[in-house]
């Protein structure tokens, strides 16, 4: 399997981290994102979003991250992915993810990271809003358990923890929620949770 990848993308990082978890070694192939080279032919003819990550596996071609942590973690019997009605409730929190969530955690690193000269204040500002809403509800669902779906860690820890790894950088009010805090803090103290976390440069 080759992984189409830069390490700078929070779901490209998901992928790495949940292919340790599973003990799999991936070919990978960097994308150079500031050169240009998601949006050659040759790329977008595998992924026509024009985006990393993008896993290739034979005649499989998958792109969305959260597609390729249940294709990696399908191919072992995992905990992370039990063969059970549980699925439906990973893929809940994966979609909440992807909607809400992360939606609310770029809009503030965006701003922050990417404009930090001019940054859009009014912008952050939604940002922040919509993380302490959506924060709330993750807190609710941490409260007395160790990860999302109970004592059992899960793909959902992967795909709602990425975009945490910005509390430093971008100031997101973690400590407002203290499962939140909890979770997140045990998380990255693992080998898997630190792969989670962004580069520094």
């Amino acid at each position: 399997m080759k992984l189409y990848t830069n390490l700078f993308s929070p779901n490209a990082r998901k992928v790495h981290a949940v292919a340790h978890a599973l003990g799999m070694e991936l070919e990978t192939q960097t994308v150079d994102l500031r050169a240009g080279e998601q949006r050659t032919p040759d790329y977008l003819a595998m992924n026509p979003n024009g985006k990393v990550p993008l896993l290739v596996d034979g005649d499989t071609s998958l792109w969305e991250s959260n597609a390729i942590l249940c294709y990696l973690a399908g191919k072992t019997d995992t905990e992370l992915w039990p063969k059970s009605s549980k699925r439906y409730d990973i893929l809940r929190w994966m979609f909440w993810e992807a909607n809400h969530f992360g939606r609310a955690i770029n809009q503030v690193v965006w701003q922050n990271l990417f404009h930090a000269d001019d940054p859009d204040q009014a912008a952050i500002d939604q940002g922040m809003k919509d993380f302490r809403k959506y924060a709330a509800v993750l807190d609710g669902a941490l409260h007395g358990v160790h990860h999302i779906l109970g004592n059992t860690q899960t793909l959902a820890d992967f795909s709602v923890g990425v975009g945490l790894g910005y509390v430093e950088s971008c100031d997101l009010p973690i400590d407002e929620f203290q499962h939140v805090k909890r979770w997140w803090q045990a998380f990255v103290d693992t080998p898997s949770g630190q792969i989670l976390l962004p580069p520094s440069k």
